[in-house]
């Protein structure tokens, strides 16, 4: 299976598009399909999944108060874009959490949301998936962080800059939102995790960002 990322924002009819059709019917990508079509995720886990794209969005966009409409906007570019994307795990999470962003209600988009629970979405889905799949997911959900993280500072954003408690959010988040976690993985993952196939997740040990507590957490 190949392990290498596939781009969130690959879509039919771009400059790419001959080589996109040429890739989806590699035995590969097809190998993929099949594996997502026999994956047997729980009902909780697809709750999950289909949420964490959101929750990475929320994560970063509320680290400095409510969320504004510009990095809502943002974050439905790379949902909409997401979409289209070869990966069939980034294709259905992508259009569930579009369809979801704009029924959050004020208090959600309001507060922090618990990461706690996409700490071994990874691991699940390099187990399933393979880690290539469970790379494609994490690169999504940090996609979103960071364009959400860019929106927020307007112009200058548009050239990469973020403001220091965005980049402290992303930093932090790093970690938590679907990284491949070594100890969760069988003897081969694990091995190939730690070789860099993967990303372990990087905690929140020494010299990481202090945790950000959610509003009315304890």
């Amino acid at each position: 299976m190949d392990h290498g990322v596939w781009p969130v924002r690959s879509r039919p009819g771009d400059a790419l598009s001959f080589l996109v059709q040429q890739e989806e019917a590699s035995e590969e990508a097809q190998a993929v399909v099949h594996a997502f079509h026999r994956c047997g995720f729980t009902q909780k886990v697809w709750q999950l999944l289909e949420d964490a794209p959101l929750r990475a969005f929320l994560w970063v966009a509320t680290v400095d108060g409510p969320v504004r409409e510009r990095e809502r906007e943002a974050c439905r570019t790379v949902l909409g874009a997401g979409r289209f994307s070869r990966s069939p795990l980034v294709g259905r999470i992508c259009g569930e959490s579009l369809r979801q962003l704009d029924a959050l209600g004020l208090e959600r988009l309001s507060e922090a949301p618990d990461l706690e629970p996409l700490r071994p979405l990874g691991s699940r889905v390099a187990e399933r998936l393979g880690l290539g799949e469970a790379a494609r997911f994490h690169g999504c959900l940090l996609e979103v962080g960071w364009r959400v993280a860019r929106a927020s500072n307007g112009w200058l954003g548009r050239v990469g800059r973020v403001r220091a408690e965005k980049r402290l959010a992303l930093e932090d988040a790093h970690g938590d939102v679907g990284a491949p976690e070594p100890g969760r993985l069988s003897g081969p993952l694990r091995s190939a995790t730690r070789a860099g196939l993967g990303r372990a997740p990087t905690g929140r040990g020494a010299g990481s960002p202090p945790a950000r507590a959610a509003p009315g957490r304890a």
